[in-house]
Parts: structure tokens; C-alpha cells; sequence
């Protein structure tokens, strides 16, 4: 097992309480140390964290702190590049919430520092270990409806109003982008990993369509084609009426649906629960029984059970080793917002750069 002392930079962020909840559930971390310019923000979180054991208002004197083993990162976009170039250059193992940085050049200057300092680099495309989706990745890869002809993705959740405008997720400058970069990114690199195929054009509609005064898409319409020719789409926005306030227990409205050669696959998650369907003519699959969601523990942290066994998994990963999403995921899934973002200004098809 390993016995780690994790950094936590960054404690205003919207996931940093759940990413404390995952440390302190998670027995291969012994200790934590907090990095924030906030000083209250950190008096505040030491005080009811137990395994805290340090903090401080500067990013050098935590990453010289020879007792961190790991860090996860977790700041506001435009700040994510020089505190994860910091944290790599000093030889720190790092998870990042995504999007990691706000363009695909930006993160050039990551991959820089990750040439020089091989460190394991994983970002936060948790929704990969959920059990139903992966129960989907599984069957489709094992054939059960065939050759993909095309893929639908819908992300909807709880309007803006109920989730601070005035934060900085609603900020182009800082955050890069909308509901796109922020939830919208995770279906889009779910569509790469449980098909295996990459993007190689897309075209969108964006805006921005509730009331607050932001400067980020809050609506989008995303079409794409990938390299083995099926056509998919994404429909994401901050559009619920009702739900939760804040980024703990919000409403969503989420579907992934495969649709291939020989039928198709279906997952589904709203106010009702979870759903996952399969409909094959495929004869060695067409009288498999109705697919089931097995149920898991209900625990806290970010991701619940698949999260923290997802951050487990980068705990334990060594230099060179396979990682449950790496920094080739993380400048894909940028490469593909950037080309998003293209094609909303100008109205035209943009290939995605590889």
C-alpha cells in the first residue's frame, strides 16, 4: 500500500471540499498539507480536516515541504499551468481537475515540464470508473451492436442562477470557457475512451442563454465526426429549473447513447435514477438479459466509490505506467475545445488539431 502525504493546492475551488473527502477516506494518505492565498479559506479547512498538518499562503513552501509526496490541483483555470509546472518541476506526482488549462497551447508548457520531470499526471476524467459506463465501454468494445454509426451525448444540469454567477467559472477570462470546459468536457472524452476513436471535426452553436450576466457559453449544440466515420453530437447547458444550489448533490439530465451496426447502447441519469439498456440483433448478444446498475456504497468525496478508486489508481501509479487518464487525454480533450470554440465564432466546421 502506498503511504502518501498529499499537497492540496488550491481550497476555494468548487471540488476542493470533496477532494479533502476523498483524502480523508483514503487510507493510503496519511497526511495533508494545504496551499490557498486564503488565509481563512485554509484556517477554516484545517480546522476541520483531521489529517491536516501544515498549510501555507505560498506555493514554494509547500511544494519544498519534503515530507508531500502528491499533490492534486486544484485552482482556478488560468492559474492551473504555472502551479502544475511548479508542482511537476519539483518532482511531485500531480492530479488535476480538468480542464488543466484554458487552450491546448497553454498546456504546451505542462508537457514541457513533464519531458524534463516524469512525473504521473493524471486529470479528473472520473465519469471513466463509473460502474455503469464502464459496464458500456465493455460491451460495446466486446461488439454488441457492432460497427458504431453514431453516438448522442447530453449534459444538462441546474441553471446558472442556482451556481454563483459571479464566480469565476462564469469568467471567460479565467475560466476559458463555459459549461463546455467545465462538464461538458467529460462526456466529450467519455465518447473517446468507449469507442477508442478520436475527434476529427466538429461544428457547434453557442450562447449564452440564461439571465446572469456572464461571459461564457451556458448553452451549447455540438456536432462531430470521428476518425472511423460515425457522426456524434453533444447538447449541454445549464437548464434545469429546479435543483440543488452549489456543486454538491446538483440535478442532472445526462444520456450516452451508441447506436451501431447491429443496435444500440443506452445509459441515462435524472431525477428517476440510473438507467443502462442494450438492444442487439447481434446473435450472440441479442438474448442477454436485461443490463442491470449493481448497486455501491454511497461515499463521500469526489466521484464517491469509482473516484476514490480512481485516485487510488494514481496514488499507486509509477513513472511510465499506465494511468487512468494521462496528460495525452488532457490535450486531446483541449485540442477538441479549442476546435468547439472555433467553429462557435465562426460558424464553419474546424478539423481538430492532433
Amino acid at each position: 500500500m502506498t503511504v502518501a502525504i498529499v499537497a492540496m493546492l488550491g481550497i476555494t475551488h468548487p471540488h476542493a471540499a470533496a477532494y479533502l473527502e476523498t483524502l480523508d477516506l483514503c487510507n493510503d494518505v496519511t497526511a495533508v498539507v494545504l496551499y490557498d492565498p486564503d488565509d481563512a479559506a485554509r484556517q477554516a479547512s484545517a480546522a476541520t480536516n483531521p489529517k491536516v498538518i501544515a498549510h501555507s499562503g505560498d506555493l514554494a513552501v509547500v511544494l519544498a515541504d519534503a515530507r508531500v509526496t502528491h499533490c492534486i490541483v486544484a485552482v482556478p483555470t488560468d492559474q492551473a499551468v504555472g502551479t502544475l509546472v511548479a508542482a511537476i518541476s519539483a518532482d511531485k506526482p500531480v492530479f488535476t481537475e480538468k480542464p488543466a488549462a484554458r487552450t491546448a497551447a497553454e498546456f504546451a508548457a505542462v508537457r514541457a515540464a513533464l519531458a524534463e520531470h516524469p512525473v504521473p499526471f493524471v486529470v479528473a476524467y472520473m465519469n471513466r470508473w463509473l460502474p455503469p459506463l464502464c459496464q458500456l465501454r465493455d460491451l460495446f468494445q466486446a461488439g454488441a451492436i457492432g460497427r458504431l454509426l453514431a453516438i448522442e451525448l447530453r449534459m444538462v444540469t441546474t441553471q446558472v442562477r442556482f451556481r454563483n454567477p459571479q464566480h469565476w467559472l462564469f469568467q471567460q477570462e479565467i475560466a476559458g470557457g463555459g459549461i463546455l470546459s467545465w462538464l461538458g468536457c467529460h462526456w466529450l472524452d467519455f465518447a473517446r475512451y468507449v469507442t477508442g476513436e478520436e475527434f476529427v471535426a466538429v461544428t457547434a452553436q453557442l450562447a449564452t442563454t440564461n439571465e446572469e450576466p456572464i461571459t461564457v457559453e451556458d448553452t451549447a449544440a455540438v456536432t462531430f465526426r470521428l476518425t472511423n466515420g460515425a457522426i456524434g453530437s453533444l447538447h449541454a447547458g445549464y437548464l434545469l429549473a429546479s435543483g440543488a444550489a452549489g456543486y454538491a448533490g446538483t440535478s442532472y439530465d445526462i444520456a450516452v447513447y451508441l447506436r451501431g451496426t447491429a443496435g444500440t447502447l443506452a445509459y441515462q441519469r435524472d431525477g428517476h435514477g440510473e438507467r443502462l439498456e442494450m438492444q442487439s440483433t447481434n446473435p450472440d448478444w441479442r438474448d442477454h438479459p436485461p443490463l442491470t446498475i449493481p448497486p455501491v456504497p454511497t461515499v463521500r468525496g469526489y466521484g464517491g466509490q469509482s473516484g476514490l478508486g480512481f485516485f487510488r489508481a494514481f496514488l499507486n501509479a509509477e513513472p511510465g505506467s499506465p494511468l487512468p487518464a494521462g496528460p495525452d487525454d488532457t490535450l486531446r480533450l483541449l485540442q477538441i475545445l479549442d476546435a468547439i470554440y472555433q467553429a462557435g465564432a465562426t460558424g464553419r466546421t474546424v478539423a481538430v488539431a492532433h
